[in-house]
């Protein structure tokens, strides 16, 4: 048996305990690349190169530097006071709901930003008798929308990047997704205050019992010097890693940011061990290692070669990034994210290199499909967050999922062939 059918059999093997979710996702990861060391089509050292690679820095230091901010009193604050200017009937609670859930999470973790929103969304729909399960989907796909805003507003935006680096093409700079996550959030947001409200759970199916985990929680008291301090530290970090200097990688600047976040007491050290998702990082770790064993094994330009001549000699390329979009999108709504983005754009890129397509365009595609969890409770960390507070069941998620999965993949393929040619 060859490596690249071995390496094809291991892949398929944990595609499907991905989506039964049997063992945890992070076990899966570690144990196909464990597989295909003692099987020898990589290297014991290949199976870690990835916890010392810059993907693994960036995406810690930035959970490291997101969680200031919340422990500081910064995006509680923030939050609040947008909520008090929107005032408390259900329209301008879902309001403040979908912009400030959007706009946080373009800079921190959509887990984070629903963990953080949820008792004070629980609190304001209580006050004012606003039902709670129909504000939970527009906070779990707001942490979402804005996932597609930045480079680092999901770990699988610099998954993505960080791949197609590998297989020799550009990454992606930090703001160069907002191009296609602008549109995809403006079009989400009127989507869920119009059709998508009307499809939301017409009475309220939460608990007061549970709901009460909740509003009962002590509030993170405001500290003004730290919470400053935070902002800074965010604003510098955000800037340096805008300008993108070679001398000033974004994993340094994340891990630099995220010790002066340590080192000026806006979060403690063992808050820092906490926030960040060891998970996440063994999940990365291990599939890199199965996409190192994709490519140097041959089984990722197989499967790209099949695909190629499934498609025909002259594919449609429009074709193909709709096909990306869609197989991504489904998958993303059973799989992790960032499981989905590394497995997938191992296949896709080759494919689309090969038929003559941008591999910017599929990338992105990748990206924007990948932070498009709206169809089951544990499409993403922040879906399984607001079901049970909700009472939310797959069917709650299905009935606005499928028309926001229709628009966010129809504004995509407008503006991804604008911004990157196909």
């Amino acid at each position: 048996m060859t490596d690249s059918t071995i390496t094809l059999i291991v892949l398929a093997c944990m595609s499907v305990l991905f989506i039964i979710n049997k063992p945890p996702i992070a076990l899966t990861a570690m144990s196909g690349a464990a597989v295909l060391v003692f099987l020898g089509v990589i290297s014991p050292a290949e199976m870690f190169d990835a916890l010392a690679g810059n993907t693994i820095v960036l995406i810690a230091g930035m959970m490291v530097i997101g969680a200031g901010l919340f422990h500081t009193g910064v995006a509680e604050a923030f939050s609040n006071r947008v909520i008090r200017i929107t005032g408390t009937s259900e329209v301008g609670v879902m309001v403040a709901v979908l912009i400030v859930g959007t706009a946080i999470s373009a800079i921190a973790s959509g887990v984070a930003v629903a963990a953080m929103l949820l008792p004070v969304v629980i609190g304001i729909c209580r006050q004012a008798g606003v039902n709670v399960s129909r504000q939970m989907l527009p906070l779990a796909f707001a942490a979402s929308f804005g996932s597609s805003l930045t480079l680092v507003g999901a770990a699988s935006n610099v998954i993505v990047s960080g791949q197609i680096e590998n297989l020799g093409h550009r990454p992606l700079t930090f703001f160069e997704l907002s191009k296609v996550g602008i549109p995809v959030a403006i079009v989400g947001i009127v989507y869920l205050l119009t059709i998508g409200r009307k499809l939301m759970p017409a009475t309220d199916q939460s608990t007061n019992s549970f709901l009460s985990r909740y509003t009962e929680r002590e509030s993170i008291k405001f500290n003004r010097v730290k919470a400053i301090t935070s902002v800074v530290i965010l604003f510098v970090v955000l800037i340096a890693m805008v300008i993108d200097s070679e001398y000033l990688p974004m994993s340094f600047v994340a891990a630099v940011g995220a010790l002066i976040t340590i080192l000026s007491g806006c979060l403690k050290e063992n808050q820092a061990y906490r926030s960040i998702d060891w998970s996440v990082i063994f999940v990365i770790a291990g599939m890199s290692a199965v996409t190192a064993g994709m490519a140097e094994s041959g089984a990722a330009q197989l499967i790209g070669d099949a695909t190629v001549s499934l498609l025909g000699e002259n594919p449609n390329k429009m074709g193909i990034l709709i096909v990306i979009f869609t197989v991504v999108a489904l998958l993303t709504n059973v799989m992790l994210n960032t499981s989905t983005a590394l497995l997938l754009t191992t296949i896709f890129v080759p494919v689309a290199v090969a038929a003559g397509l941008n591999p910017n365009a599929a990338a992105v595609t990748i990206c924007v499909a990948a932070s498009s969890p709206f169809l089951t409770p544990v499409g993403s960390g922040q879906n399984v967050l607001v079901a049970q507070p909700g009472g939310l069941k797959t069917v709650d998620f299905m009935k606005p999922g499928v028309g926001l999965t229709v628009a966010v993949g129809v504004t995509a393929m407008i503006f991804i062939p604008i911004f990157w040619p196909l």
